[in-house]
């Protein structure tokens, strides 16, 4: 009986080991299929998370860039606005001179325009004097005098 429990014992233990080796198989299918499935799935929840967070996070960028452009815009419109105004002040000054200048020119003019129309004026009378002068003298010939009444009356206009 000794040598028979040797050898059924060997038997059974072959039977067992390949008997664990298939269950050992089995169960490594099994697991590695469903940690497979796990993971997968873990995954495509990951990847929904990571696209939803994606998506809120893209769009909060892009509400602080928006704003962030908005400020922007005011500013370098604020800063436009005064340089402009600045400039328009700036030329503005510089017109009042170059006006004030000119106005000054034409008063000169002006004034040497006046000037001239009373040495004029004189020149008139002086002329239309020594017309009267000379036509006083030469009173005993009718036909002079009269003509030199005419250019004198022709001169006073």
């Amino acid at each position: 009986m000794g040598h028979q429990s040797i050898g059924v014992d060997q038997e059974l233990v072959s039977y067992l080991d390949r008997r664990f080796a298939q269950l050992k198989s089995k169960l490594k299918s099994e697991i590695t299929g469903e940690l497979r499935a796990e993971i997968a799935a873990g995954a495509s929840g990951v990847k929904s998370e990571l696209r939803a967070e994606i998506l809120t996070s893209a769009a909060e960028t892009q509400r602080h860039v928006e704003a962030k452009i908005l400020g922007s815009t005011a500013e370098t419109r604020q800063h436009f606005e005064a340089t402009i105004l600045g400039s328009a002040a700036e030329t503005r000054r510089h017109f009042d001179v170059g006006a004030d200048s000119l106005m000054d020119k034409i008063q000169r003019v002006g004034e040497g325009v006046i000037g001239v129309d009373q040495k004029l004026d004189r020149f008139r009378g002086e002329v239309a004097e020594e017309f009267h002068r000379v036509d006083g003298r030469l009173a005993p010939s009718r036909g002079a005098s009269y003509r030199l009444g005419a250019i004198s009356a022709t001169i006073s206009r």
